[in-house]
């Protein structure tokens, strides 16, 4: 900085000086917190966990989503299941509030009546959730694998819907319902379902093609207009739902799911995590990106013109 105040050297020299003593100053810096051992391959870094012979028997199964609730640990706050498995339970410190709601009234009374009968024919909210694997524990106290017959899938069609009138009726009703023939649904979506009678024929059928936290792809056959219930978490704020490309309403149901009424025929469905909040942001920041990049040009330009003008 003195070399330039006195004229030592030029102002453009002094950049890139300046730029080269920052990179050599931080470079060592920067190599304590990413360094090689940063990008090692997946088969290199340490397995937190063990797999046991459960989680073997169950990852034996190549179909794209189901959900496995593991009842040798402690469900609710356990992460060893969640790193093998679609988990049911889990960890976290900012679950979504009516999903808490759920695991408080409806999936720990289907974890005490499985308990008592070691059966899921009544236990309504584990089946609509695809819950098409247990972990219990066997005679020697050794995790064992207890496989869902009644794991209704990853989407379906109902029959008939029944409309109750706030969150807590609508709780209260899937303790005791069939999910694969009937749907709960809140009557402030109402109109949703204004005019529609549902009716399923026997060849109707709903089958997930792809799956991606944030892209899920179904196709359907269906006789006639369908109301279809999909055994993923409803989340308005960023979800979109799209059949054969064209953006179709989808609403709430059975409390946490998601429902669409769906054109006969055979289709496609997709839903995509779309947030507005998120494109913005990118827009935002490209729109900041460029014109930064603008200024730093339209700078170095006028220091170069300046310094061909005093050197002429």
């Amino acid at each position: 900085m003195f070399a330039v105040l006195f004229n030592k050297i030029r102002k453009q020299y002094a950049y890139l000086i300046l730029s080269a003593l920052i990179l050599i100053d931080m470079y060592p810096i920067a190599k304590r917190y990413l360094n090689d051992q940063s990008f090692r391959s997946k088969s290199q870094v340490a397995t937190p966990f063990e797999p046991t012979p459960a989680d073997e028997q169950i990852l034996q199964d190549k179909t794209p989503d189901y959900r496995v609730l593991n009842l040798t640990v402690n469900t609710f706050n356990d992460a060893s299941t969640s790193y093998f498995h679609k988990s049911l339970g889990g960890y976290h410190g900012a679950k979504l509030r009516r999903y808490q709601e759920l695991i408080d009234g409806g999936i720990q009374k289907d974890i005490e009546i499985f308990a008592r009968s070691m059966s899921t024919d009544s236990t309504s909210v584990l089946n609509m959730l695809n819950t098409k694997y247990l972990i219990i524990p066997d005679n020697n106290r050794q995790p064992a694998v207890f496989p869902n017959p009644k794991a209704i899938g990853n989407a379906w069609f109902v029959n008939n819907f029944n409309l109750v009138e706030n969150a807590d009726a609508e709780l209260n009703a899937i303790k005791k319902f069939n999910p694969r023939e009937t749907a709960i649904i809140n009557k402030k979506f109402a109109e949703d379902v204004k005019g529609f009678s549902p009716g399923r024929d026997t060849a109707d059928a709903i089958r997930l093609e792809h799956y991606a936290p944030n892209d899920l792809l179904y196709n359907y056959k269906s006789k006639n207009n369908g109301l279809a219930v999909f055994s993923e978490i409803y989340y308005p704020k960023g979800w979109n739902a799209y059949v054969d490309g064209k953006l179709t309403p989808h609403f709430q149901t059975d409390y946490v799911l998601r429902a669409m009424i769906l054109p006969a025929g055979e289709h496609k469905v997709e839903f995509k995590f779309e947030p507005k909040v998120y494109y913005i942001g990118e827009k935002i920041s490209l729109i900041s990106s460029i014109l930064l990049i603008l200024v730093v040009i339209g700078l170095a330009a006028v220091e170069i013109r300046k310094s061909i003008a005093s050197g002429s």
